[in-house]
């Protein structure tokens, strides 16, 4: 693609990284479009991930038929293939094609036999986007016109992996919309098919759908597809919708029923949301054990006393966290955490009163 498109791309991720009205789906637009100009595709996904569970929480899809959703997470879960994105987690560069992985010869992965040759697929480049050992989202961009991704695409993408993930993690904590939302219910069947949904159900669907989806958003069919599986039953996540709210799926097998899944969403809570603003850091867990005791009032030297470490080693893991962070104090970091997140919630839940 040359320089300049590189160039376009980085600067465009630069830019995005000072919009404080970024949500989580445009967030992950821009990414995909910066990363399309230096390694062209033909169809591409971009989902943010829960933390926890790296199930998608949400983002673009194009060029994907619906259908594809599903098969695409059974194939992440359940088969042997190259480049998981697990896999790609923990690697120095996550960041690889298809054609590299499988010495030019694609039809060696399931995956592309499956889903990407029915298509006319050639190559496909996935990453996953980290915050230290924390995956914030992954992407997959597939070619179709017979071409493979070259090392040159490959070294730019990686290239452009600190911007993307600085625009990542900058939608991540903006607040939750004001929108108020009440619990909804799902009964979902073998074939991803809504049998019955409490009322009010619908407005939390189509916050959550993007354009591909049609009646059950892709977030959902997935959680419902690994509850179904044998000895897994019961899947936690959390996604968020277009509006920037969060929510937390439960989803659940039916004991003895025929296959179906019963999914509960409901709007995420602070405890939901501040353990994933904080893995967004890239924080070891010494410095997320920090960052709570910091939350909760503590000064140097209570840290050190119940942390069982001097109050220098406290004041060195601060030093990290703050550079992580990227604030300057203990009241910025504790006010970014908990004024866009917690303080939102209960200034929303008093107007209700």
């Amino acid at each position: 693609m040359g320089i300049a498109a590189f160039t376009a791309a980085r600067d465009s991720l630069l830019e995005a990284a000072d919009d404080a009205t970024l949500t989580g789906e445009a967030a992950c637009s821009v990414v995909a479009r910066a990363i399309s100009r230096v390694a062209r595709c033909d169809a591409l996904a971009l989902m943010s991930t829960d933390h926890e569970t790296h199930l998608p929480a949400g983002g673009v899809v194009a060029g994907f038929e619906p259908a594809a959703c599903v098969p695409f997470w059974d194939n992440e879960l359940l088969d042997p293939d190259f480049n998981k994105f697990n896999d790609l987690a923990r690697r120095v560069e996550p960041v690889a094609s298809l054609s590299d992985a499988t010495d030019g010869d694609v039809e060696r992965s399931p995956r592309f036999q499956k889903l990407y040759s029915t298509f006319d697929g050639s190559d496909e480049l996935r990453v996953a986007f980290m915050a230290g050992a924390t995956c914030l989202a992954i992407g997959a961009f597939v070619r179709t016109d017979g071409d493979e991704y070259s090392p040159t695409e490959v070294r730019d993408v990686t290239a452009l992996l600190k911007p993307s993930i600085v625009v990542l993690r900058r939608a991540l904590h903006q607040p939750d919309s004001a929108a108020t939302s009440v619990p909804a219910v799902l009964i979902i069947d073998r074939d991803g098919a809504m049998v019955s949904a409490t009322s009010g159900a619908e407005a939390q669907l189509d916050d959550l759908r993007i354009d591909i989806d049609s009646e059950i958003p892709g977030t959902i069919l997935i959680a419902a597809s690994k509850a179904r599986r044998r000895g897994v039953d019961r899947v936690t996540t959390r996604v968020r919708g277009r509006s920037g709210c969060w929510f937390r799926v439960h989803a659940a097998a039916l004991d003895g029923g025929p296959d179906h899944v019963v999914v509960t969403i409901d709007r995420a809570t602070a405890s939901d949301l501040v353990p994933m603003l904080l893995s967004s850091y890239g924080l070891s867990n010494r410095e997320t054990e920090i960052v709570l005791a910091l939350c909760r009032g503590l000064g140097t030297k209570e840290l050190a006393s119940e942390l069982g470490i001097s109050s220098h080693t406290v004041r060195d893991h601060l030093k990290v966290v703050f550079a992580k962070a990227d604030v300057n104090s203990r009241g910025e970091l504790v006010a970014r955490l908990f004024t866009e997140q917690v303080l939102d919630q209960f200034e929303e839940a008093v107007i209700q009163l």
